[in-house]
């Protein structure tokens, strides 16, 4: 059982009850939790949120078809992966295993909280290196294993039935984190591993897509001991009403967003094509998320270059595997084009 992997203490915790965990609903009159009866702003600030979000995530359901119990919302993907760290891992004791290049929180967060990080490189093609990855939860029993698909920075998603083969084969916690899922149109979501093992969890987020960045709302779908787990040990009013309201106000326009999705994919497809055109673009990375990574002769100072136009990239040259590579957001089509502009610049300039 997945609850066989986690510290003794979280299982036994008693979590703090708040005035709204022991009452729900609406009342005439609220005197349980020392609020201030005025609201100044006329629009329900004076009260705490509801802790568990469950409107919002009634409408998830509805919306993304993660059913409610599956569910728990936190103040971005970060706190989520934060927590099941600290739910699954103890310090000084425990280690939580990776595939570099990928997403740089899990190591800090596992590194902040005193766990060890086990590195398995993806493979020169980067894929997912299935049998290094089985003899190091052999070797080193991870009590997480962290799978960022599609990837970032790579942006590769992975094949479903190779995650569900590490997933099967890992005897404690697999977390694959689809931030990006929502750009690729044949992704399918490791939430369909769910319902066959319940030492599958899957993250979401509300930053890309759902263009809510600043709202911080991330989804972690778990089995229910998961979930309860998390919700033994999170702030009690970790997602604001505001966060709460922006998600419900983005999920009740979805066709909105899927319309903006065709243009970034319009734009993406628009870029690669570009970018071959350019003799210090020597690779053009498959991509299934909202991102090109592309390997260019000298990053560094591509990047100081693009800097001093007022076009800010990431240089992704310091990870393995991707030295000189550039990871370059697909903006507006204006944005795009200033780019493209500056791609032109810099192509004469180097040809001169």
């Amino acid at each position: 059982m997945i609850a066989d992997y986690m510290r003794s203490h979280i299982l036994s915790l008693e979590s703090y009850t708040s005035a709204r965990d022991e009452f729900s609903g609406y009342a005439e009159v609220y005197l349980d939790a020392n609020e201030n009866w005025k609201d100044f702003s006329l629009s329900g600030k004076n009260r705490y949120p509801d802790p568990h979000a469950s409107e919002l995530r009634r409408k998830i359901e509805e919306v993304m078809g993660f059913r409610v119990e599956n569910t728990v919302l936190g103040n971005g993907s970060d706190e989520l992966i934060d927590m099941l760290i600290r739910i699954f891992a103890e310090p000084g004791k425990d280690c939580v295993l990776i595939e570099r290049p990928t997403y740089g929180e899990y190591k800090v967060f596992a590194e902040i909280n005193g766990v060890e990080v086990i590195n398995v490189p993806l493979t020169d093609s980067l894929e997912l290196d299935v049998d290094a990855i089985k003899s190091s939860i052999d070797e080193k029993s991870p009590k997480i294993v962290f799978i960022c698909s599609p990837n970032n920075p790579t942006g590769r998603s992975y094949d479903i039935d190779v995650i569900r083969e590490i997933a099967d084969y890992n005897p404690s916690l697999t977390v694959i984190d689809e931030a990006y899922a929502d750009f690729d149109p044949s992704f399918v979501s490791a939430y369909t591993l769910l319902k066959d093992n319940e030492r599958v969890a899957v993250l979401r987020t509300f930053s890309k897509y759902w263009a809510l960045a600043a709202s911080r709302i991330g989804i972690l779908i778990a089995s229910p001991v998961v979930i309860k787990a998390v919700n033994k040990i999170k702030a009690p009013y970790n997602v604001s009403l505001s966060a709460q309201r922006d998600g419900l106000e983005a999920l009740g326009n979805a066709d909105g967003r899927k319309a903006v999705l065709e243009e970034i994919l319009g734009e993406k497809k628009r870029l690669e094509g570009e970018f071959g055109r350019f003799s210090f673009v020597e690779k053009i990375y498959r991509s299934d998320a909202n991102f090109l990574l592309i390997k260019v002769s000298d990053a560094d100072a591509l990047y100081l270059y693009l800097m001093k136009k007022g076009i800010i990239v990431r240089n992704r040259s310091r990870e393995p595997l991707l030295s000189n590579t550039l990871r370059i957001t697909i903006g507006s089509k204006e944005e795009n084009d200033k780019l493209l502009e500056a791609f032109d610049e810099r192509e004469k300039s180097t040809v001169s």
